[in-house]
């Protein structure tokens, strides 16, 4: 998994492979940067799935992790460290929206190889017992507590029974505190009232974090092309067709019956004058040989 490290607008650039690592500024750790405190960060890496754990109060795009708490962190994400350090995880490849970031994302939290597709809105569950835990927004209303009659249920003890609600209509989502005593936070911020949720959203109840990953668009389909019209054939008349060839070559020749008819008129006399003049120069070729013989 690919890292880079910021810190006095210098980026430092590393790799680690699977398993667990220490980062920070001590000698016995794994991954030793002389600006942190020593044993700062846990990081676990399974398969493309990172689990960081932190000594200090940390941040993840800005939104606070408490010290001893597993945070799952995303490709792209950006960790803050104290003293306006940053770690940034490296995405390991370009994710196009059209296969579906939510499928990916499951991808990336199960091991899957092929996820299916999927057009639903998400909630993935980012810290505690349900990490790694994905759930569709499919329903209108989603309750989101620790009593059965939650739709996502979290095994927290710092959620309420009935904590929140995601509310779905023609114009988008909708996060909504239910009169839970330790409140609802999107990115940091307290919610007070009904509040939109948008794409990447990180919403924090109790203990838990949850990202809100919104729903797919559908493109619309292109306009299939309009054929354009065929004018009609002319009907062609037999009667007006002469083969033989022609100036440019040879082919057909369309001409009128009356045209076909003073043609024939024409070719006949010339061919008997033609005639009539071959048989006079015989005739006068034999004459001058008799006399001349005789």
């Amino acid at each position: 998994m690919r890292f880079e490290f910021q810190h006095l607008g210098t980026t430092t650039p590393f790799e680690l492979p699977e398993g667990h690592h220490l980062l920070g500024g001590g000698p016995d750790d794994h991954i030793r940067l002389e600006a942190l405190p020593p044993h700062l960060l846990t990081l676990r890496i399974e398969g493309p799935r990172l689990m960081v754990e932190a000594t200090r109060t940390f941040t993840v795009n800005g939104v606070l992790v408490p010290p001893g708490v597993s945070r799952l962190v995303l490709p792209g994400e950006v960790l803050g460290l104290p003293d306006t350090m940053l770690l940034s995880v490296l995405p390991e490849a370009p994710v196009e929206r059209g296969l579906g970031t939510v499928a990916v994302l499951k991808g990336l939290l199960t091991g899957l190889e092929a996820p299916a597709p999927s057009r639903a809105a998400t909630l993935t569950c980012l810290t505690g017992l349900d990490v790694g835990r994905t759930h569709a927004l499919a329903e209108s209303r989603t309750k989101l507590g620790r009593g059965q009659e939650a739709t996502l249920r979290l095994r927290d003890r710092a959620v309420s029974r009935s904590h929140a609600c995601v509310l779905h209509d023609e114009g988008g989502f909708t996060l909504e505190d239910l009169g839970s005593p330790n409140g609802v936070f999107v990115n940091g911020q307290r919610v007070t009232e009904p509040v939109p949720l948008a794409d990447g959203d990180v919403l924090e109840l109790g203990r838990t974090l949850l990202r809100f990953q919104a729903p797919l668009e559908e493109l619309a389909p292109a306009p299939e092309p309009t054929p354009e019209p065929v004018p009609p054939a002319a009907p062609a008349s037999a009667e007006g067709i002469v083969e033989g060839p022609t100036s440019g070559g040879g082919g057909a020749v369309a001409t009128g019956p009356s045209e076909a008819r003073l043609t024939a008129r024409r070719v006949l006399p010339e061919w008997w004058l033609i005639g009539l003049g071959s048989v006079a120069a015989l005739a006068g070729l034999l004459v001058t040989y008799v006399l001349a013989t005789g």
